[in-house]
């Protein structure tokens, strides 16, 4: 019966003790897994900590800080406070909106429609405040340009320079310029020759180095050489005579009214002017020169009248009392009468003295020798109620009348040869037989040395030949015309033959204003490529007057009137440059995406760039860029460490409560342990002595 109950105590303490180690493991397990929430809420906690984000600081179109969310479209957002970003994938395209690309695309490659797309237009109020061009000289539609299309003139001007029809206008315009040149000197030598001769006998000849009319020689008085002189200029009867010149020195039986050779009523009255102005004294050449003498009132009242080369006193009456004296720099001068009767030094007005003076003049080299002797005389006229002197000098000389002859005649020639019409005077000896031309000592054949030695054969071929495309670059040359009654093959035929005989001048062709007005006053036409010529000339006579347009950018879209429309245009001129070279379209929602560009930086999908000052787009490391940073989330921070310091008071409460647990379960054990160790002992000495009474009995 003891035995039985010893055995029942054991299985009870052997099943506690079971029990116990089933709880110990399962305490155990239970310490593990607060070790694994521990470490858990120590991740969370550090994941608030180092979870930062990327923000990107920048201005609003106002001028406004901002500091936002890393995103595409912040990135790249118009500012003119912003520096201008763009990311590049690996391709090296230039990532952009989506709406962007769609502007990109639909201004197929034109800058100034894709800012035009942005709301920017270049323009002025120019054009508005001058209104239209109106001038009734010029022919239709040049007469009146509309506002518009004086713009439209003004924006082309470049293409206007550069073009075909210009270069063609400019060489043909140089070309003919210069052959004009050419044949104007080639001919002025002819010319010279043809005016100065007569059946070969020089009317003006050229000798020592002074003109002089022929058959003068040393005993010709010096009133025939001026009579002389003004009859080969003036007398009717002679071939040179100035109204001859202007009226008929070279006809055409071609248009019959048109004379290949004129001058002007305007040139023939000066050369007449210019002989007459040659007066004469007596039988001796003379000019007139007025002389205004210094008046000064001496302390006796008495007046002396200083001139150049003397000086005399009158009374308070004008009478003189003291006859001329030499002045200092003419010593040399000697006074005298100019008639036989002495000069009365009393008694006689000044005026009437002067009349009589004669002065004699000497001059002198450097060594005091005699080179000289002339004289000259005083007159005093009274002009419009006052006295004035004129001083006579008188040459005695014969070289110094030649000298004033000399001039006389370059004069005539030089206003002669300025209208000369040298196309049709050429083309009319070239036509001429060799005895005609002998008369005037003329040889066609010869060459001329003022221009390169060509003959004038060759002067005038590279003229016509010069002068006709010039007239092609301006006239029409195919469609017929009526000018007063005549009818003409083309405008550019009535040109060429004007040229030709002398009704229009080389230099009207060169003045775009003269060609305009023409066309209008004698229905004449144009040729197309002309109009080119004539817009560009329109546009500098515009700006002529009313200086250089003043342009500048437009934002529509600015409503708020900020004024960096400049700043814009430059901004999207940059962006359309850079996605010339390559572009992407990035969705929508990426554009907006902080995550996505965190992530896309971060891992090398795309890089960063930026505009320079110069305005060119160069590499950028996101993390220099000084407008992107990162800022921890400190409310996420302090909820996570609230989260965090509550998880671990709890697991170091419930990890308590198991240490008790387990202590007391092990103190449970040990005690049952001995117990079952005590009673097994117990049963182990029954056992021994039942076997031992067994045996004995």
């Amino acid at each position: 019966m003891g035995m039985a109950a010893s055995q029942a105590r054991l299985l009870t303490i052997t099943a506690r003790l079971a029990d116990n180690e089933l709880k110990s493991q399962t305490i155990n397990n239970a310490k593990m897994r607060l070790a694994t929430q521990s470490s858990q809420a120590s991740e969370n906690y550090i994941n608030a900590l180092n979870n930062a984000t990327m923000k990107f600081s920048s201005y609003d179109l106002e001028g406004n800080a901002l500091n936002q969310d890393l995103t595409f479209n912040a990135l790249t957002a118009y500012s003119s406070y912003n520096t201008q970003y763009g990311l590049v994938n690996s391709s090296n395209q230039l990532l952009v909106s989506e709406a962007e690309a769609a502007m990109f695309e639909n201004s197929k490659g034109n800058l100034n429609a894709y800012l035009k797309a942005h709301g920017l237009e270049y323009t002025t109020t120019y054009f508005d405040k001058i209104g239209s061009f109106v001038n009734d000289k010029y022919p239709v539609p040049y007469n009146n340009i509309s506002t518009e299309s004086l713009k439209r003139y003004y924006e082309e001007y470049g293409s206007y320079e550069n073009s075909v029809e210009r270069e063609n206008y400019e060489i043909s315009y140089s070309t003919f310029n210069y052959a004009n040149s050419q044949l104007s000197i080639g001919s002025q030598a002819v010319l010279k020759s043809y005016l100065l001769y007569e059946k070969n006998t020089p009317k003006v000849e050229f000798e020592n180095g002074s003109y002089q009319i022929s058959k003068i020689n040393s005993g010709t008085s010096i009133e025939y050489i001026y009579n002389t002189f003004f009859d080969a200029f003036t007398n009717s009867q002679n071939t040179y005579n100035i109204e001859n010149l202007k009226n008929n020195t070279v006809t055409r039986n071609e248009d019959q009214s048109i004379k290949t050779y004129t001058i002007s009523d305007t040139t023939a009255a000066e050369i007449q002017a210019l002989i007459k102005s040659i007066s004469l004294d007596g039988t001796k050449l003379k000019y007139a020169e007025k002389n205004e003498p210094t008046v000064t009132t001496n302390e006796d009242q008495s007046i002396t009248y200083t001139f150049e080369m003397f000086s005399i006193t009158t009374n308070a009456n004008g009478y003189v009392t003291q006859g001329a004296t030499a002045t200092e720099d003419y010593e040399d001068a000697t006074f005298g009468a100019k008639s036989t009767t002495e000069i009365p030094l009393v008694g006689q007005s000044l005026s009437d003295y002067l009349k009589n003076l004669k002065i004699t003049i000497t001059e002198k080299d450097e060594d005091g020798n005699t080179t000289n002797t002339y004289d000259s005389y005083m007159e005093a006229k009274t002009v419009n109620g006052n006295t004035e002197y004129y001083q006579y000098c008188i040459f005695s000389d014969l070289d110094q009348a030649k000298e004033i002859l000399q001039d006389a005649v370059d004069t005539i020639i030089s206003a002669i040869l300025a209208e000369a019409n040298y196309e049709g005077f050429s083309e009319w000896l070239l036509e001429q037989d060799t005895s005609t031309l002998n008369n005037y000592k003329i040889d066609t054949d010869a060459p001329i040395e003022q221009v390169n030695n060509q003959t004038l054969k060759e002067i005038l071929s590279n003229y016509v030949s010069a002068k006709e495309d010039f007239i092609g670059n301006i006239f029409d040359r195919s469609t017929k015309i009526q000018i007063d009654g005549n009818t003409y093959d083309s405008s550019y035929d009535y040109i060429e033959k004007s040229l030709k005989y002398g009704t229009i001048v080389p230099s009207d062709l060169t003045d775009i204003n003269y060609v305009l007005q023409l066309i209008k006053d004698l229905g004449l036409k144009q040729s197309s490529s002309y109009d080119t010529i004539i817009k560009q000339f329109i546009v500098e006579e515009m700006i002529s007057e009313f200086g250089e347009p003043k342009y500048a950018w437009v934002d529509e879209n600015d409503t708020s009137n900020t004024g960096n429309a400049d700043a814009k245009a430059q901004w999207y001129t940059n962006l359309f440059q850079r996605m010339s070279k390559g572009y992407k379209a990035l969705e929508n929602g990426l554009a907006a995406s902080k995550e996505w560009i965190e992530y896309a930086l971060e891992s090398g999908i795309v890089s960063m760039e930026q505009v320079d000052k110069s305005f060119n787009w160069t590499g950028l490391a996101y993390k220099t860029c000084t407008r992107i940073t990162e800022e921890t989330d400190d409310a996420a921070v302090t909820k996570a460490e609230a989260e965090y310091n509550r998880a671990m008071n709890d697991i170091e409460a419930k990890d308590n409560i198991y240490d008790i647990q387990l202590k007391n379960i092990d103190t449970e054990h040990t005690s049952l342990q001995t117990e079952y160790d005590s009673i097994k002992g117990v049963i182990k000495s029954n056992v021994d002595r039942t076997f031992k009474f067994n045996q004995s009995a």
